[in-house]
């Protein structure tokens, strides 16, 4: 796979998302494919593993969020084949608090032979915890 197709997966990736078209998310993924959440809050699942797992995940979210609007992609190749950095920003609202929600996102994607085997994308949980109608706040 080029460097160009392997650009254009994500991209779909990220336009599926954005649009929250969700039959056309996990196909994108390997059979065994994993999408890694690292800085997920309490309540949201830090790694959804295989493509029935990655269908399910982003199945639920149209129930949560309205369309996430992603923006600004950015797209790098790394020197090892196959292996991107994306970055992009979402603006969107939280169905449950009406709240807005946009945050900036950092993601690390690999493709092997035309689909994602792994994605792993880096956001602020501050942002989301404040649209679900949370609040942090720094100890006094």
């Amino acid at each position: 796979m080029s460097e160009d197709e392997g650009k254009r997966l994500i991209v779909a990736y990220l336009d599926a998302v954005g649009a929250l078209d969700v039959e056309a998310i996990a196909p994108l993924f390997a059979q065994d494919g994993r999408v890694d959440l690292p800085y997920a809050p309490d309540g949201v699942p830090r790694a959804i593993e295989g493509r029935e797992g990655i269908d399910a995940y982003y199945r639920a979210l149209p129930q949560m969020v309205a369309e996430m609007n992603f923006a600004d992609y950015r797209i790098w190749a790394l020197d090892q084949p196959g292996e991107y950095v994306a970055e992009y920003v979402s603006s969107s609202s939280m169905k449950a608090t009406g709240a807005p929600y946009a945050n900036t996102y950092i993601t690390r994607v690999s493709v092997r032979d035309g689909e994602i085997t792994r994605l792993a994308e880096y956001f602020d949980p501050v942002e989301l915890v404040r649209a679900l109608g949370g609040t942090v706040e720094m100890p006094a």
